[in-house]
């Protein structure tokens, strides 16, 4: 049988199985008469405000999922109401007024429950909004109410303000004035705030058990593996193992999403893959093997990184390398945003050559400030779009204005002047053999780290103590750690030929930060002499390379 099916391709569920919203269950019931009129047509009733409460909607947050459900978003505290007012009319009364908090704890601290806040506001003045007089609170469990001790405190002094009002639940009215109730539900407030902790623990321990026979988080399905977590998905690792190879050469993370958007990939949610949440992509500690847990690698007793037992996309060396491309809250441990420079020359540079030029016009008397009459101007040149087909663009210099030069043919000089000085250097290569200076030193912290911890976790020393201690060394280590993945970054760099690096040049390989990186590491500036009043031909003779030795 055919059945119309919604634009996520599930069937919706039957309309009266959905469930109101939330929304609706709040306020006058719907056909209640004025607080006059009912008071008249029933004026032996109790009148009773209902509160309902659901820690965790999950179809609030899931509504693919949710579309194939009977249960939709806020079908559970719909369910308590009618609970409520069967109750109700069991015992003889009348909501007049209901509350509802929807995919909110009552165990957190942290967590404002409004409409909980407004039902205790409300039994302070005796009635309700609209007017109605409240004799009373109904809900279908003490748990519903509170969940910690001071809550249960709040209710019971705002409830019992009117000796005459009772506590309503599917066993009865209570009489939180009498002391038999009063011990009853401070017991039963007890043993809800020891189930809440407990359950917390339980949650706990679940994700720690996890963490430690190596199994993948839960959540959303991430990038790069299949919905088992431990499966690699092909496309999507392949782009992320090629994407962590070409950032640890340098390349800029736009081209690598422009990459991303050629292959046709997007999120594992159906989003556009940006520079933020590629960076997270990549630097992931599950790319390599290792897990995270709030924002810390999980380590085990001997202080090395838990593996995991999925499929892994990098080696740990490449991870590291590539988080040291990343500056402080940049990567998927500090969830940081924005993308920092390698090179450590502005985003917004769009030419070749900008800021490596420098201006070597001498200013003249003509010059409005004397003390640069005679001076070389000696700043550096952007590049700036111009309307000539032979030159679409031109470095100038801002400060002095009086010099410029065609863009096109500085960078073609500036490549073959580069490529000259590769080809001399290639004759003469010989790959550095270099190892990291402070070895020893990360040994020793990370050692002395390590005796610290063993010492507090045999009670050697105080809790104080270590405390005190751990977070500077920890913090040492972490730094040279980190300074040690920079210098086999920069260590790979040198150790490339200079042939190779010509070849890839002329390949294509290079995107324009790789470029300019490779600039920077062989000039140390280019000068750019004034051209000649009226000489439109571009003159290569007017540079004069300055090379880092």
């Amino acid at each position: 049988m055919y059945t119309e099916r919604n634009q996520e391709g599930t069937s919706p569920a039957p309309a009266e199985e959905m469930g109101p919203s939330d929304l609706d269950l709040r306020g006058r019931p719907a056909g209640l008469a004025p607080p006059d009129e009912l008071a008249h047509l029933h004026p032996d009733t109790a009148f009773l405000i209902a509160y309902s409460r659901i820690s965790d909607d999950w179809r609030k947050h899931n509504r693919k999922k949710a579309a194939t459900s009977s249960w939709a978003a806020g079908k559970g505290v719909a369910n308590q109401h009618r609970r409520n007012d069967k109750n109700a009319a069991r015992h003889g009364a009348i909501i007049v007024h209901r509350y509802t908090d929807n995919d909110l704890s009552a165990s957190k601290r942290d967590v404002v429950r409004p409409d909980f806040q407004a039902m205790l506001r409300d039994l302070r003045r005796g009635h309700t909004p609209e007017g109605y007089p409240a004799h009373g609170v109904i809900c279908v469990d003490q748990d519903r109410v509170q969940r910690t001790d001071r809550d249960w405190e709040d209710f019971v002094d705002a409830l019992t303000l009117d000796t005459s009002r009772r506590f309503y639940t599917p066993s009865g009215p209570m009489d939180l004035t009498e002391e038999s109730e009063i011990i009853k539900t401070g017991v039963m407030a007890v043993v809800n705030k020891a189930e809440s902790l407990k359950k917390r623990r339980r949650i706990r321990d679940w994700h720690q058990d996890r963490i430690l026979d190596g199994l993948p988080h839960s959540g959303p399905r991430p990038f790069g593996w299949e919905e088992d977590r431990k499966t690699l998905r092909p496309d999507e690792a392949m782009f992320l193992a090629w994407s962590i190879d070409e950032r640890i050469k340098g390349k800029a993370m736009s081209t690598l999403c422009l990459e991303a958007k050629r292959r046709g990939l997007t999120g594992t949610r159906g989003g556009e893959i940006v520079p933020q949440t590629l960076t997270q992509m990549m630097t992931a500690p599950r790319v390599c093997g290792y897990r995270a847990n709030r924002g810390e690698l999980v380590l085990d007793d001997e202080g090395s990184p838990i593996a995991g037992i999925w499929q892994t996309i990098c080696s740990p060396e490449k991870w590291l390398a590539v988080c040291a491309t990343f500056g402080d809250g940049s990567t998927y441990l500090a969830r940081g945003a924005g993308t920092p420079r390698i090179t450590g020359v502005p985003k917004t540079i769009k030419y070749m050559g900008s800021t490596l030029l420098r201006c070597q016009y001498r200013f003249g008397y003509d010059v409005k400030d004397p003390s640069l009459i005679g001076r070389v101007c000696n700043k550096p040149m952007g590049g700036n779009k111009a309307r000539s087909r032979k030159s679409p663009y031109v470095y100038l210099c801002a400060r002095c204005s009086r010099n410029g030069i065609s863009g096109p043919m500085v960078d073609m000089q500036i490549q073959r002047l580069l490529l000259a000085k590769l080809e001399q250097a290639q004759a003469t290569f010989i790959p550095p053999d270099t190892l990291w200076p402070k070895e020893g030193q990360l040994r020793q912290r990370a050692d002395k780290l390590a005796e610290l911890e063993d010492q507090w976790s045999e009670d050697r020393i105080s809790s104080e103590m270590f405390y005190r201690l751990a977070p500077k060394i920890e913090k040492e280590v972490k730094a040279l750690r980190r300074e040690r993945a920079q210098f086999e970054l920069a260590s790979q760099a040198e150790r490339e030929a200079p042939g190779d690096v010509a070849r890839k040049w002329l390949a294509g390989e290079y995107d324009l930060e790789q470029k300019r990186k490779v600039l920077f590491e062989a000039f140390a500036a280019i000068q750019v002499l004034p051209g000649q009043k009226g000489n439109k031909t571009p003159d290569p003779k007017r540079l004069i390379p300055i090379w880092n030795q």
